[in-house]
């Protein structure tokens, strides 16, 4: 009887969903979670887990990457409004500062998205079987770039995303999982006490996000 009056309490809540063209939302301010992702056109693909933090615009990513059958280890911390990274290498413990000039994009739905499907990851059939998620698509005025972004409807979490830089070619995905959320150690959006040396290089510059992931 539990289990029935669960379930139909799911579907109420799907069908009425259903009802209401879903609008643009953004994720929650504090979020951990992992990453698979996989640039086509370079034979890319890695692991990641990350941090984020939209109230001060910060990114913790620690990433495990193969690049035509090599594999590195990058552990990279994003500080958006300092125009800050750290490249940190904790095998040997140093770091590399350098310049970071991209602007801060938080996970979002875009404004000016185009809603083109609501769907059921799983099924409705019986309890916590299905996800509800909304599927949106546009350009990013700079860089521009195709998107395809799939977020849930209940709490604007992001289960899947394409990029497609027409310039070049390049398609990005990514697919997300095991997301918490809060962030269970703020000192991950510090930098190590042994990267407090380390001085910016004149040349040495990210000017993506992108960039940071390889």
């Amino acid at each position: 009887m539990q289990a029935y009056l669960l379930f139909s309490i799911s579907l109420c809540l799907a069908v009425g969903s259903l009802a209401e063209r879903p609008h643009p939302c953004k994720s929650p301010p504090l979020v951990e979670g992992s990453v698979a992702l996989t640039i086509l056109k370079e034979k890319t693909f890695g692991v990641e887990k990350f941090s984020y933090d939209a109230f001060e615009e910060r990114v913790h990513i620690r990433l495990l990457l193969d690049q035509d059958n090599h594999t590195t280890y990058r552990d990279t911390l994003l500080l958006y409004k300092e125009g800050i990274a750290y490249r940190i290498f904790r095998h040997n413990q140093t770091c590399e500062k350098v310049h970071f000039k991209d602007p801060w994009k938080p996970m979002e739905i875009p404004s000016d998205a185009k809603f083109q499907s609501q769907v059921i990851i799983g099924s409705l059939s019986a309890p916590a079987e299905g996800l509800l998620v909304n599927n949106w698509s546009g350009t990013m005025a700079e860089p521009h770039d195709d998107y395809l972004l799939t977020f849930t409807e209940f709490g604007c979490l992001p289960i899947h995303s394409w990029w497609y830089n027409t310039k070049d070619q390049t398609l990005l995905s990514l697919s997300f999982f095991d997301m918490v959320l809060g962030v269970e150690d703020p000192e991950v959006f510090n930098p190590p006490s042994f990267c407090d040396k380390a001085q910016p290089g004149n040349d040495a510059a990210l000017t993506s996000f992108f960039d940071a992931l390889i």
